[in-house]
């Protein structure tokens, strides 16, 4: 008998792991900067509104912000509670588990450094304060919640912890929750990580070919590196092609530098909630910003003309040899509205329907 859907909220019990599950990620954790990108620590705040969600992330340790390396720990744990509840188990918003489980189902390898990482991704979880609007009301500034909660590690209980009531809620539907590539796990890169869930939340396993507009990435990435910087670290990623699941290029169109991400596992059944197939011309028109920076011509088949139409070829790849001497002051410039406004209101109408561009 399937558990009532609000069970877990006893405060009295624990649940703990006793078996190996998939990891699970959440669809609002997915394409919103809730956690640093790079290893280096950041105190910085995260402050950032798309549409109607606001995401507001601040430390309050010496360590930093969680990053998407510490979150690791939370998408394990979501696969654990998940797991159960497919089950018709009964889960607690209080886990317990031994660190060698956690090892053995990411791919950790066991040792004293593992035990050190893990140690540190608690630390900065717990001393990570996120207030979001997201399912939290018109009050949510004042509901707060940590990552993690209670912690306590010991060499006979392993590791007890308290996840926050907003996790637990996502979790028990099964329609916020999507499954992980195990190769996500072995990714180093915090970019490529970030890349590689938006892919997930916004494309998943859809037949098609999705475009996004590398401004619009560049600010749901919540990254600080300026965008010259961050459009050479998806030029990278392209390249490489280590996005697990998917295939990236480049195109562009009227005049806007997007990344096409196409999905190379196809669905093996009914896709819950498919991605917006297409954008209202007017906000087709004026989505991102138009580059003026001269890309050049590319020989790098990952580099095509959204249009079919026979133009110059300007390749976002190779833009970093060209912009030198450049008096260009930034790779993204506003030329066709001045003011902006247009361009504010058209990303959080395309935020709003999901970004995708076929």
């Amino acid at each position: 008998m399937m558990p009532a859907a609000d069970s877990w909220r006893q405060p009295d019990r624990r649940f703990v792991v006793c078996g190996p599950a998939s990891p699970r990620d959440i669809h609002d954790l997915m394409d919103r900067p809730f956690f640093a990108l790079g290893k280096m620590p950041r105190h910085e705040p995260i402050r950032h509104r798309s549409g109607y969600s606001e995401v507001h992330v601040v430390s309050s340790g010496d360590a930093g912000l969680a990053t998407l390396m510490d979150a690791d720990v939370l998408l394990w744990l979501a696969g654990q509670l998940r797991g159960a509840l497919n089950e018709g188990q009964w889960i607690s918003r209080h886990v317990r588990f031994t660190p060698w489980r956690l090892f053995q189902d990411l791919g950790w390898d066991a040792g004293a450094h593992q035990y050190r990482r893990l140690r540190g991704a608690l630390a900065r979880l717990a001393a990570t304060m996120v207030m979001t609007n997201i399912r939290n009301g018109p009050d949510w500034r004042e509901r707060p919640f940590a990552w993690v909660s209670d912690v306590r590690i010991s060499r006979d209980d392993g590791v007890a912890l308290t996840l926050p009531d907003w996790f637990l809620a996502a979790i028990t539907e099964p329609t916020r929750v999507l499954t992980v590539h195990p190769a996500y796990f072995h990714m180093g890169n915090g970019i490529g990580r970030w890349l590689y869930r938006f892919a997930r939340r916004r494309v998943g396993r859809q037949k098609g070919q999705w475009l996004f507009d590398f401004t619009e990435l560049h600010g749901r990435s919540g990254t600080l590196m300026q965008r010259y910087d961050f459009a050479l670290a998806l030029g990278k990623i392209v390249r490489a092609q280590s996005l697990p699941g998917y295939h990236l290029s480049t195109c562009l169109r009227h005049g806007t530098d997007y990344l096409r991400i196409e999905a190379t596992t196809p669905s093996t059944g009914p896709v819950e909630k498919p991605v917006e197939p297409l954008v209202a011309k007017t906000v087709e028109r004026h989505v991102g910003t138009d580059t003026v920076v001269s890309l050049g011509r590319s020989k790098n088949h990952y580099v095509t003309h959204c249009s079919r139409r026979r133009t110059a070829s300007r390749n976002f790849l190779t833009y970093k040899y060209n912009i030198i001497g450049s008096s260009t002051k930034g790779i993204f410039r506003d030329n066709f509205d001045p003011s902006g406004q247009g361009k504010k209101e058209a990303r959080e109408a395309v935020a709003d329907r999901g970004a995708g561009v076929p």
